[in-house]
């Protein structure tokens, strides 16, 4: 199993200080462990573990600057090394505390979890740093799914989108591990029950995401035969066909399958969303403008529906409305770029030219803001 982690991240987190030692130490050997720092903290790998190689030759007793090494070898991923040079500095000094983070995530990182889960876990719990944490977490959550403890595993992606909502690499684990759970569960399902309606729907999702959409709406049709009172299939059928049929007439097949979606289910408020922009895209506003608003009964806070109705009171020559229904959008989503841009047009056309500027402004904030490149973090 590999794991990353950026050279600025390992240092700003958990360069040991070589600079000061518990006892006398030779003068050359100091000065090459604080040569060796100085390397590390300017990105220079492999200069680092020359001089630490050397202060240790001069005095093997340096558990600091055997530490240091440590952390070189980690940062070039040779976890191996890394291990040896970690469990020489833990038993010179077992109150060293990189060492006792870095063996762990070593062990981990060079596959050896069973060895590495305890100590981990210690770390996660009881580390004071965030960013080790993190690290800690996300390796940990790897063992646990490599090891199959899939119960624990999902508790701990937990607690780390709790703690960590935007974490690219949080909401990567956490997607992997949601999705193999998923597709064990979808195995097991074709297995016990492989002509259920359920298993048809499954096989339906599976052709849709491969782009056989046709394949799909024949495996939804299936599921119907077995279970005519199944939820979702009716309104999957609908937004295939208003995905990807060229059909002159397929809109209304879609919607005629989203009004025997309602019948199953009375309180989906996406079949009336979809509903309300079929009506919408093929010019029939005051149609779509009723299913908008049956479907903000059913979800108030729904962004897209307000912004479908905004669009549907706009062509009406409502305008107005359309900004009364775009502002609880705004309070809902205030990130939205979408409202923004939209109630800019809508301000310009009732001649409010300093809203309408103040909303262009957000709009390009958000959009620049959205096209910024994610940081880079330690893995």
């Amino acid at each position: 199993m590999k794991s990353r982690v950026t050279k600025s991240l390992l240092l700003s987190l958990l360069l040991v200080a070589t600079q000061v030692f518990p006892h006398q130490v030779d003068r050359t050997a100091a000065s090459e462990a604080q040569a060796g720092a100085l390397a590390l903290k300017q990105g220079d790998i492999t200069a680092a573990e020359q001089h630490f190689k050397a202060a240790l030759k001069i005095d093997p007793t340096l558990a600091e600057v055997r530490a240091n090494l440590g952390l070189a070898y980690y940062a070039e991923h040779n976890y191996q090394l890394a291990i040896s040079q970690f469990r020489a500095a833990l038993k010179q000094d077992p109150a060293l505390q990189t060492p006792k983070a870095f063996l762990p995530l070593s062990l981990a990182a060079a596959g050896n979890c069973k060895e590495a889960m305890s100590d981990l876990s210690r770390e996660f719990d009881f580390t004071s740093s965030k960013r080790l944490r993190r690290m800690v977490g996300l390796s940990l959550v790897r063992c646990r799914m490599q090891t199959g403890d899939s119960t624990d595993a999902v508790e701990l992606v937990a607690r780390l989108e709790a703690d960590y909502p935007n974490d690219p690499d949080v909401l990567y684990v956490a997607g992997q591990l949601y999705g193999r759970l998923s597709n064990e569960a979808y195995m097991r399902l074709t297995k016990v029950a492989p002509h259920s309606a359920r298993t048809y729907q499954v096989m339906a999702s599976v052709a849709a995401a491969n782009g056989d959409w046709q394949d799909a709406i024949g495996a939804y049709r299936q599921a119907l035969r077995v279970d005519p009172e199944l939820p979702d299939a009716h309104l999957q059928i609908a937004i295939l066909m208003l995905t990807h049929s060229h059909k002159p007439d397929s809109w209304q097949e879609a919607v005629a399958e989203l009004k025997e979606e309602l019948k199953v289910d009375p309180a989906s408020a996406q079949a009336e969303y979809e509903i309300g922009e079929a009506y919408r895209k093929h010019g029939r506003m005051n149609e779509a403008v009723e299913a908008f608003d049956r479907s903000l009964q059913l979800d108030p806070a729904a962004v897209p529906t307000r912004i479908g109705l905004a669009k549907a009171l706009q062509t009406l020559g409502k305008k107005q409305e359309a900004i009364d229904t775009l502002l609880v959008a705004k309070e809902t989503a205030p990130g939205d770029p979408d409202v923004h841009f939209l109630l800019a047009q809508l301000y310009r056309a009732v001649g409010q030219q300093a809203e309408a500027r103040s909303e262009l402004e957000a709009f390009e904030r958000l959009k620049k803001s959205s096209e910024a490149p994610v940081e880079k973090l330690g893995r």
